[in-house]
């Protein structure tokens, strides 16, 4: 499953970039994320590994920077395997942030997100960037 969603924050594009590179930061905005540790730095690539969800899903993730236009990952859980990317383009009255997503389902479980639709992936994808938009214009 493809999708893209995308969003106005109202803040400069260095700090937006920052606030979305700063992985600690990431279950203070995030719905989805209890826990981040990142791993392993090696040059612009960053290693996280993601504490239990609600849900107790674990996660995994290769982040690739590319300050301040993009972030590059690839993630996987028990269910999934997502390749993402994240663009951030000065745009009049702040930054204009584009999450493009690539979303495999494995085994049964791709069964039952097809039945659930794409349609609510981008609800779930937007309400993390309408989340991490609030975050970012609250910071001083």
């Amino acid at each position: 499953m493809h999708f893209e969603v995308n969003l106005l924050v109202r803040a400069p594009r260095d700090k937006v970039y920052s606030a979305y590179a700063d992985f600690d930061t990431l279950p203070k905005w995030s719905k989805q994320t209890k826990g981040v540790v990142v791993s392993k730095r090696e040059g612009n690539i960053v290693y996280l590994g993601e504490g239990a969800g609600g849900d107790g899903r674990r996660a995994a993730s290769k982040m690739e920077l590319f300050p301040p236009e993009k972030v590059e990952s690839e993630g996987e859980t028990r269910f999934t395997r997502t390749k993402s990317v994240v663009r951030f383009e000065e745009a009049p009255g702040g930054t204009k942030v584009t999450a493009s997503l690539d979303v495999r389902f494995k085994g049964r479980w791709g069964w039952f997100m097809k039945t659930r639709g794409k349609t609510e992936s981008e609800s779930s994808a937007m309400e993390e960037l309408t989340s991490f938009a609030s975050y970012v214009e609250a910071l001083p």
